[in-house]
């Protein structure tokens, strides 16, 4: 399994890597967006490169056009940052489609993004993706059962047999993360407020507590 933090402000993401095994960073226009209101006055192209530095494995990048042609561009405009490192999300659209057939043939790795159905995971790992990202929340909201779905996504993939992974986005809690890895994710990517949660649990902490007790009272018996 790979945790991978869903954020682009780039100390933060430098941050959250000193604790946690972060497997890549995934980002899309809304977390650049977000990123720049919260003060990283920086263009796309300046985030990817910072991201780059800051965490170990791939850093996915979301090219925005309205064709083929120009999220084809966008992606490989992208790609000459790092075409190791970069991964590009694309639609799971027409357009999208084409565009990742294209960026595949040339050795991109690519991943589809907001994929709903299992008929789109289908034509995903067919074409050759690396990544197949369903939206684990949004699912939920639509008033699908996220968790049968997002499972059956992960069941194709592995009959399919394919070597596309599971990369399960929009979850909202610790628990949305353990539901997903329960049903199949190989993959799973938070905000780092989440991240930093999976290890909150008040057992812990009282253990700890009593550890930390326990031993300032054997040293001050010691010293007496």
């Amino acid at each position: 399994m790979g945790l991978y933090v869903d954020c682009a402000l780039i100390e933060e993401v430098s941050r959250l890597c000193v604790t946690f095994p972060i497997a890549g960073v995934t980002t899309n226009p809304s977390i650049l967006l977000e990123a720049v209101e919260r003060g990283q006055r920086l263009r796309d192209e300046d985030v990817l490169r910072g991201l780059i530095q800051a965490c170990g494995g791939p850093i996915f990048a979301q090219p925005v056009a309205d064709s083929t042609d120009g999220l084809r561009a966008e992606g490989e405009r992208y790609l000459a940052l790092d075409p190791v490192r970069i991964v590009l999300k694309l639609p799971m659209t027409a357009a999208g489609l084409a565009a990742g057939r294209a960026l595949i043939g040339s050795g991109a790795r690519v991943a589809f993004t907001a994929v709903a159905s299992l008929a789109q995971t289908y034509v995903a790992s067919a074409t050759g993706a690396d990544w197949v990202i369903p939206y684990f929340s949004r699912l939920r909201h639509a008033g699908v059962d996220a968790c049968e779905r997002v499972g059956a996504m992960a069941r194709l993939l592995a009959r399919q047999d394919s070597g596309a992974r599971l990369l399960v986005a929009s979850v909202k809690s610790s628990a949305d993360v353990v539901e997903a890895a329960t049903i199949g994710a190989r993959d799973i990517t938070a905000r780092p407020e989440i991240i930093r949660g999976l290890l909150d649990d008040a057992l812990t902490t009282e253990a700890v507590t009593r550890f930390d007790a326990d031993w300032r009272r054997m040293a001050e018996t010691l010293g007496g």
